[in-house]
């Protein structure tokens, strides 16, 4: 891997992978998407539950007309996964880059990038992460991220190494699961400084399965925050299990990054 210092290096690395990711229908659709430039940077405030006052931004990609449809609605391959989360990583370093430029350390809310867990515990996400915290180590001093236990883990070992390193790295490092969870314990080990859940509460079962989560947290001191919010029965049901923070569209339509163009297309700039 060249070495990342430079932002557009970063892009170039990230853009270089997508093409071999291709490998079926869904993959090509994104990568058209980025062609044209129809997939957007967003951010989201999250929001803490009894304030409403912003504490941190999340970021996610999206496209369609109004930048309303998530990338990881299709049925993407690995590859083109992983591809993507290390894009939205570089987007998030060049969005607090920006930043930086024009205010005050102390007043920028964090940026909090999902990546999954096989994201982590490849090699190309390996090398990336390495290199990004190495050489943009004051943007990433802004950025949390936030693993996704959603899926079977890869294996184990690797992820599990590579948990423990981006650990000490990290000011902040944060854990999505889905309920019901069968990864809770396993964050335990990586004193993680939130666990965050981001799935519609539409049963029983799912409203059940946030029970462990809260019990966890409250044992663990450390934040629940709670996603994909969408309605004020939705807000209220987190707050009494003790939820710290939440972000969904009851309060928030994701924004594009309007202040500095990010494009996905390969370009001199």
């Amino acid at each position: 891997m060249d070495n990342l210092t430079q932002l557009n290096t970063l892009r170039a690395f990230v853009l270089g992978l997508m093409p071999a990711a291709v490998s079926h229908k869904d993959d090509s659709i994104v990568l058209d998407a980025l062609r044209y430039n129809d997939i957007r940077h967003v951010c989201q405030a999250i929001r803490h539950t009894q304030s409403d006052d912003e504490y941190f931004q999340h970021l996610t990609l999206r496209f369609g007309g109004n930048s309303e449809q998530s990338v990881y609605r299709f049925a993407l391959s690995e590859t083109m996964r992983i591809s993507l989360d290390l894009y939205s990583l570089y987007l998030a370093v060049r969005l607090i880059r920006c930043q930086l430029d024009v205010y005050r350390p102390a007043t920028i809310h964090s940026v909090v990038v999902p990546l999954q867990s096989e994201t982590v515990s490849s090699p190309q996400g390996q090398q990336f992460l390495r290199e990004i915290y190495r050489q943009h180590s004051a943007a990433m001093a802004h950025i949390i991220p936030c693993i996704q236990l959603i899926h079977s883990l890869p294996p184990v070992p690797a992820l599990t190494q590579q948990l423990h390193w981006l650990r000490a790295q990290s000011d902040r490092l944060w854990f999505e699961l889905n309920t019901p969870s069968e990864h809770l314990v396993y964050t335990r080990a990586f004193h993680p400084d939130a666990i965050k859940v981001s799935q519609p509460l539409t049963s029983e079962a799912s409203r059940d399965g946030l029970e462990p989560i809260a019990a966890f947290t409250r044992e663990q001191q450390i934040d629940f925050i709670a996603g994909r919010v969408g309605t004020r029965q939705d807000l209220h049901h987190y707050r009494s299990l003790g939820a710290s923070y939440y972000f969904g569209y009851i309060r928030d339509i994701p924004s594009t990054v309007r202040e500095m163009p990010l494009r996905l297309v390969a370009s001199n700039n």
